[in-house]
């Protein structure tokens, strides 16, 4: 509503309403109840009305102000509301049509710079319409100029031109199957190539890691022709390998020997506790047997007879059946050791005498597969 409503006392109305009509004032919905006036005038009159009240010395108050004033306020208080969201509104216009930047997603930069140079081909400028520039042929562009990049998404999110690039894959770890190395020491004597090129020979002594099988072969070998062709490396290899052991025995030993004397204990045990004290043994050196035996079979009680024999130390000389005896024991750990496909080649026992000690030297000498593939 544009209408101010104003109230005033109605004495000299008639003079009132003159006035009004002298000044251009335009009145509406004059009405008249208990000694008042009321009446509608433009917003724009309020000042001119006010005065003529005023100078007639008539009291009055303004009921209502007009939709101008209060659309003039309301302007006045979210006006800083309104200019902020005149400006987002241009933005988004903005974003919509315009290029506002571009943002590069590469690490490298060389690749940055080549990038750069493609866009000033294509006519990139900063505010410039966002159809002038196919991202499309952008992304083409760079994956086809530029080196290393195998793929390139050119695309706008909002006003920000992104370019995303991911650099061809170059795998530089070698195949599992490239090549064939020793798992151990030994001399070659077998060499069977299924695929590949032997680089040892029959008689050859390699260590473990040592390039057995290469993974490639020669067409033309040792001549200008020569191409060389990667291939999976396959084949077996054999060689002679060693398992040696060293024992060393000294000629004096202490035995344990039994003095004779012995004597036994019993022990009770009743739900598996020990009834009474716990028996601490006589001897300061001794061996021991127990027995047990189980009585009842509501309440379970078991007897443990322990016999206890004095020893004593002795020193003794070994004899050859115990230098012997220890030989054999080491050999069949040793044995225990070998490959289960091993084959056994020979084996022989060189022996020593140093001082007071015995040293022995057990070798087993097989034939074994020692290939691994790298």
């Amino acid at each position: 509503m544009r209408y101010t409503r104003i109230e005033c006392e109605e004495r000299n109305a008639s003079r009132l309403l003159n006035t009004f009509l002298d000044k251009k004032v335009r009145i509406k919905n004059l009405k008249s109840k208990d000694g008042k006036l009321t009446f509608c005038i433009d917003d724009k009159n309020l000042k001119t009305v006010t005065q003529v009240l005023s100078a007639q010395r008539m009291e009055y108050r303004v009921l209502k102000r007009g939709g101008a004033y209060l659309a003039k306020k309301t302007a006045l208080r979210y006006l800083s509301l309104v200019i902020c969201a005149l400006i987002a509104v241009i933005g988004i216009c903005l974003g919509t049509k315009v290029c506002l930047g571009v943002e590069i997603e590469c690490a490298d930069g060389t690749q940055r710079v080549q990038i750069m140079q493609i866009l000033d081909e294509f006519g990139y400028k900063k505010y410039s319409r966002k159809t002038s520039l196919d991202t499309k042929a952008l992304s083409y562009a760079i994956t086809s100029e530029v080196d290393d990049i195998g793929f390139a998404n050119c695309y706008f999110e909002g006003g920000i031109l992104k370019i995303e690039v991911q650099n061809v894959h170059s795998d530089e770890t070698p195949e599992s199957y490239s090549r064939i190395v020793a798992s151990c020491d030994g001399i070659i004597t077998r060499v069977l190539v299924y695929s590949g090129t032997a680089l040892v020979k029959a008689g050859d002594v390699v260590k473990a890691g040592d390039v057995l099988i290469d993974g490639y072969i020669d067409t033309y070998p040792d001549t200008e022709d020569n191409e060389r062709i990667a291939v999976e490396a396959a084949g077996e290899v054999y060689a002679e390998c060693a398992y040696s052991a060293r024992v060393t025995l000294s000629e004096k030993a202490l035995e344990r020997v039994r003095t004779g004397n012995s004597y036994k204990n019993t022990q009770i045990y009743v739900f598996g506790k020990p009834i009474g004290k716990a028996h601490v043994p006589k001897y300061d050196a001794y061996e021991s047997v127990s027995e047990s035996k189980t009585f009842g079979s509501v309440v379970p009680i078991k007897a443990v007879t322990t016999t206890y024999y004095e020893v004593e130390e002795r020193e003794t000389t070994l004899s050859q059946e115990q230098i012997d005896e220890q030989i054999t024991v080491y050999e069949m750990q040793l044995w225990q050791e070998l490959p289960p496909q091993a084959k056994l080649l020979n084996n022989y026992t060189l022996r020593k005498r140093v001082d007071n000690l015995h040293i022995i030297d057990i070798y087993y000498i097989v034939e074994q597969a020692i290939c691994q593939g790298v």
